[in-house]
């Protein structure tokens, strides 16, 4: 009942902000300051009644009961030259996404600043705590194809912390970053491994509706001791035209000789403006236990088919029901080589 009564409060909410909550200085219209947020409610199944899904998971990772998987209140300050985010939130994905952080950073979903190098064109240096470029899908839902995230989503950066200097032309036909990383996901400091990590990402719009893009990570989840290596690829391709988006991932990870990878295609069909219907088709592959570190014994491949219609409520407020199964090539779902999902979520915007 308390999470109704929250979800309530955040749509009445959610009714101020779509009035303006926007603050504009009189002298210098180009300062603005926004506060915006988001609050995902979900409820999960699986046939045979797990608690939590598996270990692998760390979105929407209860089963049986209401739960809060995000919510976020995020302040973002932005002038001509100067720009300032700080996200703050709680629920299961900063629960378990952020297990391994200290507790004064599970809290942060976003906190950077950023200076404008350039006036003439879109250059900016960024420091702090910042989504991740690598991937499609992010922890807000209502921004994905789906109500619950890819495997390969799942175990590969949500956000990351450091520096980055990033470019979008005026066009944006073009957008790309460089950054200087402290390590894969990582926020606190780690007196293991001091060496920077490495990362790029070029992203091209063919057209309005067509855009490729590519992105890099070098570096090391191990200390500095051990001198163990990750080089990490990822590509994605985004179509829409009329009621059709689609989208395709394909992911390669390579680490001390030892590959993995993953490769996805989703798409989404919109009926009208309130309903539309998604789906998912991926398989991951990571023999050695690299990233997923599903305990896996042999080359074990798992795949997965999610389905799920969206009824979009209005611009802030939408319910998901979803069909997610999974299948693998040996008894690591809970002992089980096959999986059976089923999730419905609401998320709403204000």
């Amino acid at each position: 009942m308390k999470k109704i009564i929250l979800l309530l409060t955040l749509v009445f909410a959610g009714d101020i902000c779509a009035q303006g909550i926007l603050v504009a200085s009189s002298r210098d219209s180009s300062r603005k300051f926004t506060v915006s947020g988001f609050a995902d409610l979900y409820i999960g199944y699986q046939l045979n009644g797990k608690k939590k899904k598996d270990d692998f998971y760390y979105n929407h990772k209860v089963n049986n009961a209401l739960s809060t998987n995000l919510l976020l209140i995020k302040g973002a300050y932005e002038s001509r030259r100067f720009r300032a985010v700080l996200g703050l939130m709680t629920g299961d994905y900063s629960k378990y996404n952020l297990a391994s952080e200290p507790d004064w950073a599970k809290p942060l979903n976003e906190a950077y600043l950023g200076l404008r190098l350039s006036k003439r064109h879109n250059i900016w240096w960024d420091a702090g705590v910042y989504n991740s470029y690598i991937g499609i899908e992010s922890a807000i839902s209502s921004d994905c194809p789906t109500l619950t995230r890819s495997i390969v989503a799942e175990n590969s950066p949500y956000y990351l912390s450091g520096t980055r200097l990033q470019y979008t032309s005026k066009n944006k036909k073009h957008e790309a970053g460089l950054h200087v990383l402290n390590g894969w996901q990582r926020i606190a400091w780690d007196t293991s491994i001091v060496q920077p990590s490495y990362g790029g990402h070029y992203k091209y719009a063919f057209t309005d509706h067509l855009s490729l893009m590519y992105g890099a990570f070098y570096g090391s989840i191990y200390p500095d001791s051990l001198s163990i290596k990750r080089f990490y690829q990822h590509v994605n391709v985004a179509w829409d035209k009329g009621s059709w988006e689609t989208w395709g991932t394909l992911d390669v990870g390579l680490e001390e000789g030892f590959l993995w990878g993953a490769a996805q295609f989703m798409s989404r069909y919109s009926f009208n403006k309130h309903w539309s219907l998604s789906e998912r088709v991926e398989i991951f592959y990571d023999p050695n236990n690299r990233c997923a570190r599903v305990g896996a014994k042999k080359e074990t491949i798992l795949g997965g088919l999610t389905i799920g219609p969206t009824f979009q409520i209005n611009n802030r407020v939408l319910l998901r029901f979803e069909t997610k199964y999974l299948r693998a090539t040996e008894n690591i779902l809970k002992g089980e080589v096959w999986d059976l999902q089923f999730n419905a979520g609401v998320g709403v915007r204000f």
